[in-house]
């Protein structure tokens, strides 16, 4: 038994199956984002102890803002709750929050540092045009000090952030503002696309 019209209509269906766009199961899953932070800190750890340290011996350490740190952040939402992903951070001027305790001079020495971190978010309120959740994350960072181009220092390291506060208003394009603590910033805000 010969069917030529039903083999033409199944070719014809997988045909435009294949040439159809496949975005029903991953539409609006990625997530882009742009911020700028501030009192970032790429060896959280040492500083976290340094201001620990400040704080139990009462010896206050100076606090100076002075650039942001700028980051690039992607997400993929794995479920309603979760998503995963990383960031990249460059920060024109680390190490400018806390001074040392050894009250050295570096103010001739040009820091440059770049940041690379896996991350995991966990929403604990979501709806479609407010999400409300914590963040957190690890990866290297590598600091690059110069002396009047004559002395070049590199030195490499690993890294955290942790954000339990995180608030981000929009659809597709929103803007998002966090609280934390790391290689973002004390204070970290920007704008965010889903996608």
């Amino acid at each position: 038994m010969k069917f030529p019209l039903l083999k033409i209509i199944i070719l014809s269906v997988l045909i435009c199956c294949a040439l159809m766009r496949a975005e029903a199961q991953d539409k609006d899953k990625s997530e882009l984002s742009i911020g700028a932070g501030i009192m970032s800190s790429e060896d959280a750890a040492t500083d976290l102890v340094l201001l620990w340290g400040s704080a139990v011996f009462n010896s206050h350490q100076e606090v100076r803002v002075t650039r942001a740190s700028w980051s690039i952040s992607y997400k993929y939402h794995v479920s309603e709750r979760f998503a995963i992903g990383g960031s990249s951070v460059y920060n024109p001027m680390p190490d400018r929050w806390i001074q040392d305790f050894d009250f050295r001079n570096d103010d001739d020495w040009k820091v440059r540092s770049l940041t690379t971190a896996g991350e995991a978010t966990l929403f604990w309120v979501k709806g479609k045009d407010f999400q409300f959740y914590g963040m957190i994350g690890a990866g290297f960072f590598a600091k690059r000090r110069t002396l009047y181009d004559t002395q070049v220092e590199t030195n490499w390291g690993t890294t955290f952030q942790a954000t339990p506060v995180g608030l981000r208003m929009g659809k597709k394009l929103g803007v998002f503002m966090e609280l934390g603590y790391g290689y973002k910033g004390v204070f970290n805000g920007g704008m965010s696309m889903r996608f």
